[in-house]
């Protein structure tokens, strides 16, 4: 756990928090050897989360595609 918190500004029991949120919606695995408790992530779980996702990519691309013709015939209005 030291060694996930060390770049972040979190606490041990913070990432403890986390990971059992991880785990408990199964994209992550706990284990034990010995005092460590290593993690795996669980790739066939995160490949349906990223596919869920990919909706909102396509969705939030496409408005923000919008949002920059809408702005371009703004300035366009302004420069005449």
């Amino acid at each position: 756990m030291t060694e996930l918190a060390e770049p972040f500004e979190i606490s041990g029991p913070a990432i403890s928090r986390h990971l059992k949120v991880l785990a408990r919606a199964g994209l992550i695995s706990r284990g034990r050897d010995a005092q460590w408790r290593p993690c795996r992530l669980e790739v066939d779980r995160l490949q349906g989360v990223d596919q869920w996702l990919q909706h909102y990519r396509q969705l939030w691309d496409g408005r923000f595609d919008q949002m920059d013709d809408y702005l371009r015939a703004l300035q366009k209005g302004e420069d005449k």
